[in-house]
């Protein structure tokens, strides 16, 4: 009995297998892509409105007095709005990693708002938010560090 290998087998047609494969995926892909284009994807929506034109607030230290070693006051332009605040704060060195580099570090750890007036000194209730009380401890501390009006021990 004689050997044959694929290729001489009459029965086996290694072109036209491969052929009817890439015929079977082609259309196989070509259906999944069309059921796929034919599906009506919608967003989610989100229970939270969108708003449109939003820009972040501003934010200022306009004065600031400090009346003892861990306390002080300021006021804060907040988008055009006077908010006077009492603060506390906490001190303490730190550096950058760096010789030459020691500062002291100041971390507000109570705030305090006033009543809020307009440019014009009419009054408004109490509008901010946990972000603008955040962002009002960031300005007090860098304002602070920067003018260095509390220099730790």
């Amino acid at each position: 009995m004689e050997q044959n290998t694929i290729q001489s087998n009459s029965a086996f047609q290694f072109g036209k297998s491969l052929f009817g494969v890439w015929a079977f995926t082609g259309l196989t892909v070509i259906g999944i892509a069309s059921a796929v284009s034919s599906c009506d994807y919608q967003a989610a929506h989100s229970s939270q409105p969108t708003l449109a034109n939003v820009k972040p607030s501003y934010y200022g230290v306009m004065a600031l007095k400090l009346t003892s070693d861990i306390t002080g006051e300021a006021v804060i332009n907040l988008d055009g709005f006077r908010v006077p605040v009492k603060f506390a704060f906490d001190k303490h060195p730190d550096s950058y990693g760096v010789p030459g580099s020691e500062f002291t570090a100041i971390d507000i750890i109570n705030l305090e708002i006033g009543q809020i007036t307009d440019a014009n000194g009419n009054n408004y209730k109490d509008f901010t938010i946990y972000d603008d009380h955040r962002n009002i401890n960031a300005q007090l501390s860098a304002y602070i560090e920067k003018n260095k009006l509390a220099e730790a021990i």
